[in-house]
């Protein structure tokens, strides 16, 4: 029987009880992954990370899945680091009352999609869509849809089998982030896709990094910087809002930001490690 000490977090919140749920567990070394997932699925926070306390090396799960990146849990992570004394942070850094966190480097592209079958797929108008689709290619694939106004990442409706259908039925996990700029205010709604599920996701860091390579595809010249708003769209009893911070540095470089507390946490006792 092995304890393991786990931390319930909210990431992105500007308050406490606010922003994304999340679990950090310290381990002495990384847990097999079926393990990782069994555990992950236990806690059935969006997103449980496993944070190895000697190298600071981690991994992230969601319930159902391992993922291959995850800024919110490198920043929950980086925090934890701190907090228990195992050297400086090496995963994130903290600034100003945020934890930031450089994310991968990306690719961009073009999107060929028919604008008139993605609109109807998100319950849109083809005038609601704006500037250029772009797939940006990292850890996994993210297609970025500005939209012209906050009120139509608002009223976004997306059907799966119609998603699927105008993306042109890819085989893989897929996140879609759409977004509209109000000035020095974004406002964001995320959303994971494969062929047979589709959730809205909370505390979208890897979305938001996908914005901020959208901005220096499309031409924009850094550095530049952005307060990102998300989870008040979402149509739900308790959806407290999220917020994020982009960055974008003279040599291009990604981050994002965002405040970590620290709710509670104890200890989860493990056979089988």
């Amino acid at each position: 029987m092995v304890k393991i000490p786990f931390h319930l977090l909210n990431v992105f919140g500007e308050r406490r009880m606010g922003g994304c749920p999340l679990v950090i567990c310290e381990t002495a070394k990384r847990p097999d992954a079926a393990v990782a997932q069994r555990l992950a699925y236990q806690f059935c926070a969006p997103e449980t990370g496993f944070l190895e306390t000697r190298s600071q090396s981690w991994s992230a799960y969601t319930p159902q899945l391992a993922l291959p990146y995850s800024t919110m849990v490198a920043l929950g992570a980086s925090s934890i680091a701190a907090q228990i004394a195992i050297g400086a942070p090496t995963i994130g850094y903290k600034k100003n009352d945020l934890w930031w966190v450089q994310t991968p480097q990306a690719h961009a592209r073009a999107a060929q999609v028919d604008n008139l079958a993605l609109a109807a797929a998100l319950g849109l108008n083809p005038a609601d869509l704006s500037g250029p689709l772009l797939w940006v290619d990292s850890d996994f694939t993210q297609l970025v849809i500005p939209l012209r106004a906050r009120q139509h990442v608002l009223q976004v409706a997306p059907r799966l089998d119609l998603l699927m259908q105008s993306l042109g039925n890819p085989h893989h996990l897929l996140q879609i982030a759409l977004w509209s700029n109000d000035g020095e205010v974004l406002t964001l709604r995320a959303f994971t896709a494969d062929p047979f599920h589709l959730q809205e996701d909370f505390g979208a860091g890897s979305a938001a990094a996908a914005i901020g390579h959208w901005f220096i595809a499309n031409g924009n010249t850094p550095p530049f910087s952005f307060r990102i708003e998300q989870g008040h769209t979402i149509h739900r009893r308790i959806s407290p809002l999220s917020v994020l911070y982009l960055d974008v540095d003279a040599q291009r470089r990604v981050a994002v930001g965002g405040r970590v507390w620290q709710l509670g946490g104890g200890e989860l006792e493990v056979d089988g490690i």
